[in-house]
């Protein structure tokens, strides 16, 4: 199957669809199955290569859409030991991220999921940035896990999709917050996808005086922390993790050209907290 996998990848749409006619019932489950394999050219390189064409294409019926949808967004995938700290099945809930983010953008252009299921999905999609514990990046031997900036990913397609219900806003951007303070500093441009999440907002004009009180909420926590627990290594981390997602905000906000008031706002909070 990898073999065919690599032949896959290398072809072009009429070849790509007339071998999906004939092996797409075989091939399609097996991906599903191996989503998550610590195996990074397979789970990487090839399976998730091989899907991104096959929506690209649009060569997926819409039974396998709907059938791969509610298989990734159950607890045996997306929420799949998100509990256990690290561990190889960040690399299935990592991956899930990844195809929902593609489902859903499907979903967006040809909706193929009932309203119930989507209104569920994305719901739970609104969570995971919250539950998710692993933080690694890159994974010796086993490639990329990159759970956090996946997950950004899939939110900035969530908060952007025309039936997120606006309650959901604050639980994404509290997930946000919360990755800020999950011990470990980030180093492989999480900074800039978690971005993406609140430029995705500021494009869809959400209300600016919602994100400015987010920001004013992310300093507070760091406050809050100094006066209970002191100068700790948590407090450092997050401290250093809410400096560059900040940095990189006001950058993307300035050659936006929106926002002023927002802008203004992170700026204030930066060169406070930078010389602190």
């Amino acid at each position: 199957m990898k073999q065919q996998l690599l032949d896959l990848v290398k072809m072009e749409k009429a070849e790509l669809q007339n071998y999906m006619e004939k092996h797409g019932d075989t091939l399609f489950p097996y991906m599903l199955t191996h989503l998550g394999t610590i195996d990074s050219e397979l789970r990487d390189q090839l399976i998730y290569q091989a899907f991104c064409k096959l929506i690209t294409y649009d060569l997926l019926r819409e039974e396998q859409l709907a059938h791969a949808f509610r298989l990734i967004i159950s607890d045996e995938y997306l929420m799949r030991g998100i509990e256990d700290g690290e561990s190889d099945e960040v690399f299935t809930r990592s991956f899930s991220t990844l195809w929902l983010t593609g489902l859903f953008w499907i979903d967006k252009q040809k909706p193929f999921l009932e309203q119930t299921m989507r209104n569920d999905a994305l719901k739970r999609c609104a969570t995971y940035l919250l539950k998710e514990r692993d933080t690694r990046g890159f994974v010796e031997d086993k490639g990329w896990a990159h759970s956090i900036a996946h997950g950004a990913d899939l939110a900035a397609m969530i908060v952007d999709h025309p039936d997120i219900e606006k309650r959901l806003i604050p639980v994404v951007l509290e997930g946000i917050t919360s990755c800020f303070w999950k011990g470990r500093v980030y180093v492989d441009d999480e900074d800039e996808r978690l971005v993406a999440v609140l430029m995705t907002l500021v494009t869809a004009e959400y209300e600016e005086e919602v994100l400015i009180e987010w920001v004013e909420q992310v300093f507070d926590r760091l406050e809050q922390k100094t006066r209970v627990d002191g100068y700790d290594r948590l407090f450092y981390h997050a401290r250093t993790n809410s400096l560059q997602f900040m940095k990189t905000f006001y950058f993307a906000l300035k050659k936006s050209h929106r926002t002023p008031n927002l802008r203004n706002t992170v700026a204030f909070f930066v060169e406070r907290w930078q010389n602190a």
